[in-house]
């Protein structure tokens, strides 16, 4: 069942305002694009728009139009959604950030609403979205900011799974009972991530490793408490196969294991020199740091720093000002 729906077509308008209404009905059924065009006169186009549970599902057809979505007009808008898009007919650059794609037939591609974007469409255009809430997105899709503005090919492994998945739920969405609809729609965004999933064969961006490495770097900051912390489950965590995420830490000159030993090392470090720590033992700072055996903590850290933690410790607190 629709929770609602609505049609437009420019054909019920007079040629002159065909363009502005398109304009207004995408301000409304989708997002504010300043919408720019080569020529004059009339403008074909028609818009559907459906309204299930929290997801939307779009569908353009259009002439040839470009598109810019500024800070101010991100601001102009409520709720903010990841858009799931391809095409039908027709090609479209897409620009978000430092990402770029050329969004074909057979490929998908992803932008976000809560951030400046472009198109530019040279060829006539049907086109089909899912407009998927930001929370549950980002929730369900590790790193999704990272892919905006990118694309994956729908012609070959997940990418063809997922664009027929696509095409089969824009169909049969009416006819899906609403207590298995969130079912289908979870499996569609979960289906998204494993598409989008950065693999050895198809690498992305020197802009999107970087940006996806600081986001690693993040999550392993953020949990270096954790004895269980290690490149596998940083990799479960992010949904990369273990080979990829060691690709990532290449161009950091160290491992993923390197990097959270030496990240450790450097916060016990900054405890044992710290005399608001001075009441714990060395043995609970090691632990407060995901090291779960003291010896193996004093043996890392003489090798990392020359030496042993205690006497690390005594020297550094002796140097304080009485």
């Amino acid at each position: 069942m629709v929770t609602s729906e609505e049609r437009w077509s420019s054909a019920s308008m007079p040629p002159r305002r065909q363009l502005a209404g398109f304009q207004e009905v995408l301000d409304r059924t989708h997002f504010h694009w300043g919408l720019k065009r080569d020529g004059t006169g009339g403008y074909q186009a028609k818009v559907r728009r459906r309204a299930f549970d929290d997801f939307m599902f779009t569908q353009i057809v259009a002439d040839p139009v470009a598109g810019f979505r500024t800070a101010d007009d991100v601001k102009r808008g409520i709720d903010d959604y990841f858009c799931l898009l391809y095409f039908e007919e027709g090609h479209c650059l897409l620009r978000q950030g430092r990402n770029e794609s050329i969004v074909t037939r057979n490929s998908i591609a992803i932008w976000d609403s809560s951030r400046p974007a472009m198109f530019d469409c040279d060829t006539t255009l049907r086109q089909l979205s899912i407009l998927i809430p930001r929370d549950t997105a980002k929730l369900m899709v590790p790193g999704i900011e990272d892919m905006c503005g990118l694309s994956v090919d729908g012609g070959r492994g997940l990418g063809a799974i997922l664009l027929s998945h696509l095409r089969q739920v824009h169909q049969m969405i009416d006819t899906i009972e609403a207590t298995d609809r969130p079912a289908v729609l979870r499996a569609s965004v979960e289906l998204i991530a494993a598409a989008f999933r950065p693999d050895g064969r198809h690498e992305p961006s020197t802009s999107f490793r970087r940006a996806l490495l600081g986001r690693v770097q993040d999550y392993i900051l953020d949990n270096l408490g954790d004895p269980s912390l290690s490149p596998a489950s940083v990799a479960a965590a992010f949904r990369f196969s273990p080979r990829y995420l060691h690709r990532l830490f290449e161009d950091s000159e160290v491992t993923v294991g390197g990097w959270i030993r030496k990240r450790r090392l450097m916060a016990a470090r900054s405890d044992l020199a710290s005399p608001h720590r001075a009441s714990l033992s060395v043995t609970e700072i090691a632990m407060r740091h995901g090291f779960a055996d003291a010896s193996h903590f004093s043996h890392a850290f003489r090798e990392e720093y020359g030496a042993a933690p205690r006497d690390f410790r005594r020297a550094a607190l002796e140097t304080l000002p009485a």
